[in-house]
């Protein structure tokens, strides 16, 4: 999950500008401050997220969308929220995805010019080798179609460097951190030029090097390639990545395999094949493709409502993960939070107005497909969905939330969020967080938002890393959240009126 932000204004409250304002909010969004207590004391003093957390990371494991534990994970969700006592539980299809895949083995040395091992990961949805294989690093540079004759009769048997050698720097400032009251509630920097060329979109360029991708792996299974080394993306020996698209199609033959391999061991091979080096290394990857069931689910469960029933307020974070770790910051945490703050609502006894719907998304790593086709699939549920509430950050604690371009929703959000100062909650942001399955409902025309989560160690060590473990998670903050995200819903759900939407644009 990546995250693009573009700010348009940023509305945040400070804990003495709470103090004036509060009557005035409180009576207008009627927020029932007794229950804001229980809620607050179930969820910080009675919490479950210990044992959730480490069942789903520890027991199940890396959630990797179409694989066996991803079922695992959708029925352990399920069977929980059904022991719970919640209704409408179900695993739900959501479409085809393609080719199921787990890991089964790897190891790996660097043989010349000395032994070592190779610190590497298989990248998902790519093949294995044949036993053991032994071959010689080779670098290919190829940016055009022209480039690729070069290496025709060069490469059998070879283990292929298609990255530069990475720029590998020193990490100056430490890297977990919490969100200020200066990075809350003060001015956000623009977007400078080079931003914007970054997000430009050049169709013919992206087609050009579609053509020289597909042409070099046609040349690598001709020629008969053991494997290929891909550079991680972070320093320090982190290991992270993602996965072949090619290889979810189960009409596609099984690709070669790709290895993610530290950045330092990339640079060092890189620069012995430089210097005109042997270097050999020693590979055995083993990974298992499974195409009994090529379709993937979600797991939805509902708080029924008194009144208002028929209207909803959803709450979700995507269940599946990458398989480099397991899955703990990234979404984990966010699966647990939103499962805990319906179990506080239930324990609690608590009857709110609307149905309160839970939704865990899988294939939100490949471009929120869950979430995505689950709204595509109900359109019946369109009008009826007051607001859609996500937790998909990390493992920090909540400190506001964001508009998504909907300054309608300021007041409101200001108004629930003012119980909650005191634990950190300070700021409502206006403009629009990007990268998880909230954008499925905004693009919709539904009222989706993201809530705003201290980053922890989030993008410089956990995010879709081997360092993504329960030994990361910040247990205290997910309470915290989950109390917060069950006031939330709470509020939303007992409102007269469903959440204000933005105007329709044509």
């Amino acid at each position: 999950m990546n995250r693009i932000h573009r700010v348009v204004a940023i509305v945040g409250v400070a804990v003495a500008a709470f103090v004036s304002a509060a009557p005035a909010q409180v009576a207008q969004e009627r927020v029932d401050l007794a229950v804001m207590q229980r809620i607050r004391e179930e969820g910080l003093q009675r919490s479950h997220v210990t044992e959730l957390a480490g069942y789903l990371t520890d027991v199940i494991g890396p959630r990797l969308t179409g694989s066996p534990a991803m079922k695992q994970a959708n029925d352990w969700t399920a069977k929980t929220l059904r022991d719970w006592g919640f209704t409408n539980v179900t695993v739900e299809p959501w479409g085809e995805f393609g080719r199921g895949w787990e890991r089964v083995s790897y190891s790996g040395r660097i043989l010349t010019p000395y032994v070592q091992g190779l610190q590497a990961i298989p990248s998902a949805w790519t093949g294995s080798t044949k036993g053991t294989v032994t071959g010689s690093a080779v670098i290919v540079r190829a940016d055009s179609l022209s480039d690729i004759a070069a290496y025709r009769g060069k490469l059998k048997g070879a283990v292929v460097l298609m990255r530069p050698e990475p720029n590998i720097g020193e990490m100056w400032e430490a890297a977990a951190r919490r969100l200020s009251l200066e990075e809350l509630l003060g001015p956000v920097p623009a977007r400078t030029a080079g931003d914007a060329a970054r997000r430009r979109y050049d169709p013919a360029q992206r087609q050009r090097m579609r053509e020289v991708r597909d042409s070099l792996d046609a040349l690598f299974r001709r020629e008969g390639v053991a494997a290929v080394l891909t550079p991680a993306s972070r320093a320090y020996g982190i290991l992270d990545g993602g996965g072949s698209t090619a290889g979810r199609d189960p009409k596609q033959p099984e690709p070669i395999p790709e290895l993610m391999v530290s950045q330092e061991q990339y640079a060092q091979i890189y620069r012995n094949v430089e210097r005109g080096l042997d270097v050999r290394l020693e590979l055995n990857v083993q990974n298992r493709f499974i195409t009994t069931d090529t379709k993937a689910y979600n797991t939805l469960a509902d708080l029924p409502g008194s009144d208002k029933a028929g209207e909803y307020v959803m709450l979700g974070g995507h269940l599946d993960s990458w398989h480099y770790g397991t899955g703990a910051a990234d979404n984990g945490a966010g699966s647990v939070v939103m499962m805990e703050a319906m179990r506080i609502l239930k324990t609690l006894g608590l009857q709110p107005r609307r149905t309160v719907r839970i939704a865990l998304w899988s294939g939100e790593e490949q471009g929120l497909l869950g979430s995505r086709n689950w709204v595509q699939h109900h359109p019946e549920m369109h009008a009826k969905i007051s607001a859609y509430l996500n937790v998909d950050n990390g493992t920090g604690k909540i400190r506001g939330i964001w508009d998504q371009s909907n300054e309608a929703a300021i007041p409101v959000f200001e108004q629930l969020l003012w119980p909650f100062r005191d634990l950190g909650v300070v700021a409502v942001r206006h403009g629009n967080t990007g990268g998880t399955d909230h954008l499925s409902f905004d693009a919709a025309g539904i009222p989706g938002f993201n809530f705003i989560q201290d980053p922890i160690a989030y993008s410089s060590q956990t995010h879709h890393t081997f360092l993504d473990v329960y030994d990361h998670l910040q247990i205290d903050d997910l309470e915290q959240a989950a109390v917060v995200v069950a006031a939330t819903v709470y509020d939303l759900a007992m409102r007269d009126a469903m959440m204000p939407r933005k105007p329709a644009t044509r």
